[in-house]
């Protein structure tokens, strides 16, 4: 148990820890599961009610999962100076968003329905959305740093609840609670309070109930904010299962999922939509959702082999050489603009 608790606290501090990326390495699983499925949707192909149940029970916690994460680790960006955070948000986030938003608009997204110059284009668009979500709340954690932990918590909450249910901006005010509950629950009086008043049993039943539902009611709880507590403690379970040392937690596939799990979420959808096109006019439904996810793991795989070299690197990350002049460039306005101006 001492471990479970430390873990959230140091997260933010230390370096990568096995279960974070074996739970981000599942969650990413679970996504290549659910987008093979359901590709062939697009197409006109009912999803068997086996597959479909399956990817409804894990909905209120694959994305969310990834959000969670991703928000305990937002303690160790900001202890960077300001430009060099930005820089690397940019160089992380915001560069493959683009990359694989040109890739996405040129192989498999209809541009007749809307013109690349139109800025909807290019707005938390198509299966990227989550970079985008994860990109605009970075950039707003340093303007509601000085704030309580709690307060973004309560304020995503609000706005999730008020705002039109599906829209955009409601799935980003529901997203928002799940990153920055990772925030505030990743700091040791937030790992304490999690020790002390949260049993992960309780949160195993909310969370397997919630799945249950999901399968029932599956579009009305679909990023229904009110459901975003019970989604957290699903989220909590998950985390001290994998934590605890099991064989989850140290599964070296998941890990290894999950330290590239940039590489398999921007690339796998492509591939699996081109596969889907080409097969699913020619073979059973069932051997089409199989073939499309073996090889978007196995592309997804190769492709994660080789995201340092530097024929494939820009894919996946701003080459150094621009991150580092951004920063510059940010740092020496920063001191311009700090220097007393001369009185003639």
């Amino acid at each position: 148990m001492t471990q479970l608790i430390r873990s959230p606290a140091v997260a933010a501090t230390t370096s990568r820890l096995p279960w974070m990326d074996a739970v981000r390495g599942t969650a990413i699983l679970l996504l290549l599961v659910w987008h093979a499925s359901s590709i062939p949707t697009l197409f006109g192909f009912p999803m068997p009610d086996g597959i479909r149940l399956a990817n409804a029970f894990f909905r209120p916690y694959r994305m969310p999962a990834l959000m969670f994460l991703s928000g305990m680790l937002l303690a160790k960006s900001l202890a960077k100076p300001l430009p060099t955070y930005y820089a690397r948000k940019l160089g992380a986030i915001f560069w493959p968003y683009l990359v694989w938003m040109l890739i996405a608009r040129a192989l498999i997204i209809d541009t007749d329905r809307m013109p690349w110059w139109d800025w909807r284009s290019w707005y938390a668009t198509s299966y990227l959305w989550f970079l985008f979500f994860i990109g605009v709340y970075y950039l707003a954690a340093p303007l509601l740093h000085r704030l309580p932990k709690w307060a973004p918590v309560a304020a995503a909450f609000v706005l999730g609840v008020l705002l039109p249910q599906g829209g955009v901006e409601q799935r980003l005010a529901y997203f928002a609670v799940f990153f920055f509950a990772g925030h505030c629950l990743s700091t040791p009086r937030g790992a304490r309070l999690l020790a002390s008043r949260v049993k992960p049993r309780a949160c195993a039943i909310v969370g397997v109930l919630l799945g249950a539902a999901s399968m029932v009611w599956t579009d009305p709880l679909a990023y229904n904010t009110w459901t975003a507590p019970l989604s957290l403690c699903g989220i909590w379970a998950i985390i001290h299962l994998y934590s605890q040392g099991s064989e989850l937690g140290s599964n070296w596939r998941l890990r290894f999922l999950g330290r590239s799990s940039i590489v398999y979420y921007v690339c796998h959808f492509p591939i699996m939509m081109l596969l889907a096109r080409a097969l699913l006019p020619v073979m059973p439904v069932t051997a089409v959702v199989v073939i499309s996810l073996v090889t978007a793991i196995a592309g997804g795989t190769c492709l994660a082999l080789v995201k340092n070299s530097v024929a494939f690197s820009w894919l996946f990350q701003c080459p150094q050489t621009i991150t580092q002049a951004v920063a510059g460039r940010w740092r020496a306005l920063r001191e311009a603009a700090s220097r007393p101006t001369t009185q003639l």
